[in-house]
């Protein structure tokens, strides 16, 4: 046996039949998280053993759901039982049971506990529901506490108490819609909302903020630029998608003014509810000390922000910025970390959805993160064999390293063999468990008439030749027509634009097999604009990831066609 601590074995293999905590992701958060660290090491070792006994839990709460009587998994306890029945499955095969549980028929997918209903919303601005069982969203909830503690290793600041989050996340209601007893909340805003509760009077954003309803999503980020400039104290910015921190610094450029205005007087100059402003007054006294510093540094160069030394100068304390850094998103963040001071390290926020939080970023600025083996149990189709219903995926411990495969889970709350549509590669090991990272949607490809083209390919071409050209192309799109395609690409750097056209079609001859017919170069506001199109009132930048792939060229802001 690996030398697990005691308590950490017990979690895993030897519950305690007697205690009311029944799943693994439950009996590790009564744990201490620090034990939990130190054993993480085993656990990551002995991944096939976590994860048969996590299938076995949650094959266990299916038995007797309606969902089991319909799909033949009724007397399935073990992982062989399980690949024999087990069908791949997408969320409209799940619909009608989560319908009918929140109209109250339960025992739909899992026989336990609701904790919640999980309300997200894709870009089509349809509401898509998913159950959260209580293991489940403990098991979301522990995986947060997983990362932070190697964010306290990584990046020390975190565990600062007079240090100042700023947490950028989308609008997070909270209501009781079908079910009085059960609470209905937004997937893109409940884990900061969680996370804000708990660390209370480190946070610049308050719930209260978060949840003030009335406000448009263009004044919400003034009013975040306002109290971040308030705040000599902010050492961490935290944002899925860092571009949304970018678009803060730029109403910071554009308002610096009237923020420093509304500072001293303790005054939003921005339209809300009545009720809202007496709320949010209570938290945004005058500061005319803080005021008389950020004119000082307005007077000087006319604006709050020219170049990283301002950033520093406003906010000596700024040290960490935490984002997503894989697939477009990544590309985002890189932008915004150049306006940065060198000394702001990065750390990823890890990969994961509505469905669930999936890895557990470990080290300083990698995209990639280790899979969690106590968290859900997680299966992997090779994606030659995307779309073959005969094809058996793989589980963790049986995947190889540089290979690219669609991820599938299983969950505490009731999802089975759920196809994420990720594409993700296996990037490393640690100890037997897979470190992966995301690389797109298995849906964001070009089809050409001979010819399949995965975003995350073209992405890794122009990668390729961002580096032969010492330039970082700020957006990367791509469209097909025929058998041919085509590349947007957006870069605030003066371009050699002949040479920039032979790097690139050499490239991409050599990754892709094939070269661009037209490379158009984009007018450097264009991706701004294309979040600004994207953002409601429920949901800022922090919540768009741009596709790699588009439908065609646009019709304006095209600077150069190659």
């Amino acid at each position: 046996m690996l030398k697990y601590d005691e308590n950490v074995y017990r979690a895993i293999f030897e519950p305690d039949t007697t205690s009311p905590a029944s799943t693994i992701p439950e009996r590790l958060s009564a744990v201490h998280p620090l034990t939990v660290y130190d054993n993480l090491p085993f656990i990551y070792e002995d991944c096939e053993a976590v994860q048969r006994k996590v299938l076995s839990e949650i094959l266990e709460r299916a038995q007797g759901t309606v969902y089991a009587d319909d799909h033949g998994l009724n007397g399935v306890h073990t992982l062989e039982a399980w690949r024999s029945v087990a069908k791949t499955s997408l969320y409209p095969d799940y619909q009608s049971y989560i319908e009918r549980e929140m109209d109250g028929e339960k025992g739909q997918l899992y026989n336990a506990e609701t904790a919640l209903y999980v309300a997200t919303t894709g870009s089509t601005g349809n509401i898509k529901y998913f159950l959260e069982s209580k293991a489940g969203n403990v098991a979301k909830d522990f995986m947060m506490t997983v990362r932070g503690l190697y964010l306290r290793h990584t990046l020390p600041i975190i565990a600062n108490m007079e240090a100042k989050n700023l947490t950028i996340t989308n609008y997070a209601p909270v209501d009781n819609g079908h079910d009085k007893n059960t609470l209905t909340v937004r997937a893109s805003g409940q884990t900061a909302r969680n996370i804000r509760k708990r660390t209370g009077t480190m946070n610049i954003l308050s719930v209260e903020f978060w949840e003030s309803s009335g406000i448009t999503a263009h004044d919400r980020d003034y009013l975040i630029g306002a109290y971040a400039l308030n705040e000599a104290m902010f050492s961490k910015v935290c944002c899925n998608n860092l571009i949304h921190f970018g678009r803060i610094l730029d109403r910071i450029i554009a308002e610096g003014q009237q923020m420093i205005n509304d500072i001293r007087n303790g005054e939003f100059s921005v339209p809300m509810p009545d009720d809202v402003r007496e709320t949010l007054r209570a938290e945004f006294p005058p500061n005319p000390v803080r005021a008389d510093v950020l004119q000082d540094i307005y007077n000087q160069n006319g604006c709050l922000i020219t170049c990283p030394d301002d950033v520093e100068a406003i906010w000596p304390e700024l040290q960490a910025a935490m984002g997503w850094l894989a697939a477009s998103v990544g590309r985002d963040a890189r932008e915004v970390l150049r306006r940065l001071p060198k000394k702001v390290k990065c750390h990823d926020m890890g990969y994961g959805a509505s469905e669930g939080k999936l890895t557990i970023p470990m080290k300083l600025g990698s995209a990639t993160g280790a899979c969690a083996p106590f968290n859900c149990f997680y299966e992997f189709l090779p994606v030659e064999q995307a779309g073959d219903v005969e094809a058996q995926p793989l589980c963790m411990w049986e995947v190889e390293k540089g290979k690219y495969y669609e991820l599938m889970i299983t969950t505490y709350s009731g999802l089975y063999r759920y196809n994420m549509l990720d594409v993700v590669k296996v990037v490393d090991f640690v100890g037997k468990t897979p470190v992966v990272l995301f690389c797109g949607k298995s849906s964001d490809k070009i089809v050409m008439d001979r010819k399949v083209i995965y975003g995350y390919q073209i992405a890794d071409a122009v990668q390729a030749a961002e580096k032969e050209l010492d330039i970082e192309f700020d957006l990367l799109q791509a469209f097909g027509n025929g058998d041919a395609f085509h590349l947007l690409l957006e870069t605030k750097t003066e371009l050699p634009y002949e040479k920039v056209k032979t790097v690139v079609n050499r490239v991409t001859e050599k990754y892709l097999g094939c070269k661009p017919k037209s490379i158009y170069m984009m007018d450097h506001g264009y991706k701004n604009r294309l979040f600004t199109e994207r953002t409601r009132i429920d949901r800022g930048a922090c919540g768009i990831k741009l596709p790699v792939v588009v439908d065609s060229a646009p019709e304006h802001d095209i600077l150069q066609i190659l």
